[in-house]
């Protein structure tokens, strides 16, 4: 994730080069592809599949928008737009 986190341009913040990295080592050492199907849950509206729990040091909040989005304050329907 590169994008923004918790809002969008000028409200939300952009993802930490520092979690960056560590999913990208997550990708590289086999933590993610050793994650088994129950760990995983679909993201609405674009069918992406996200862990359900975090990732190495890397907050779930980062790895779901939506609860991102929620925690700044911002409603759903802000998020879904």
């Amino acid at each position: 994730n590169t994008g923004w986190v918790g809002g969008p341009y000028g409200t939300g913040n952009r993802c930490s080069l520092k979690y960056t990295r560590q999913l990208i080592d997550a990708i590289h050492d086999g933590t993610l592809a050793g994650l088994p199907q129950s760990e995983w849950e679909e993201m609405p509206i674009f069918g992406l599949l996200m862990p359900k729990n975090q990732i190495k040091d890397v907050p779930k909040e980062i790895l779901r928008p939506a609860d991102a989005w929620k925690q700044a304050g911002k409603a759903s329907d802000e998020f879904e737009k």
